[in-house]
Formats: structure tokens, sequence, C-alpha cells
């Protein structure tokens, strides 16, 4: 009886497991193709309020930005980042509780980047990003 009890107890884990990973990859996805589309609205859900860009050598070599949620937008918003297409590749999901670290390969044609993005579940139990942290690639 306590092996069964187990079994069905880690299967439970596994299956919950499974489901927060689709939910994850679900939000980075929809993350991505709003940043094609530079549709601002689709960020409605996905971004938690305290989301923040850590930008490496930006706006110059020697610079480490941080940009706020509204900034983001801002940036979307003037078409000076976003309208690329990419395909996503996830490289890595690591999930603790009501935490994840996501690490991921946005494949373009020209170049592209690996991410690595926070999430934390709100008070919902929703997935939402916190941090985006890119490295360009050529």
């Amino acid at each position: 009886m306590i092996c069964f009890n187990l079994t069905s107890c880690k299967s439970k884990i596994q299956n919950n497991s499974m489901k927060m990973e689709k939910e994850i990859k679900s939000v980075i996805e929809t993350f991505v193709k709003a940043g094609e589309e530079r549709n601002i609205a689709m960020y409605k859900d996905i971004l938690h309020e305290n989301f923040r860009v850590i930008a490496n050598k930006y706006p110059t070599p020697d610079k480490i930005s941080i940009i706020p949620v509204e900034g983001y937008k801002a940036l979307i918003t003037k078409k000076v980042i976003g309208g690329t297409k990419y395909e996503v590749v996830f490289k890595n999901i690591d999930i603790e509780k009501h935490s994840a670290t996501v690490k991921v390969e946005l494949k373009a044609q020209k170049g592209g980047q690996s991410v690595t993005f926070l999430l934390v579940q709100n008070s919902e139990n929703k997935w939402q990003i916190i941090t985006d942290m890119a490295t360009q690639r050529k």
C-alpha cells in the first residue's frame, strides 16, 4: 500500500510539473510573439508589474541598463526593439515551487540571442515573466 501511495504521489508531482512547464512555455512563446508583432496588449497578463529587462552593454559597451516594464513597452511602441520573428528553442526549464528559471535560444535569420527568463507565479497562480536577460548572437 505504501508503494502504491508513493507511486501515486510521484505521478501527481510529475503531472503537475509537466503542466507548469507547458504553462511556462506558453507564456514565453506569447512574449516572443508580442515582440515580433509589437503588440503591447499581448503583454497584459504575462508580464509581472515589476518586470524588467537586464541589458548588458546597452546603450553603450560600457553600460548595463535595467529597463522597467513601461520603458520596455515604450521601446517596443517606438519600434526601437521588436519586429523580429524568432524560432523559440527551450534549452532548460528549472521550476522550484512558485518560481522558474528558463533558458531559451531565439533563432532568427540574422543571428539570434540566448535569453534567460525568470518567472514567478502571481496571486492567481498564473506564471508571469519578471526578468529577461538576453545575450546577442551573430
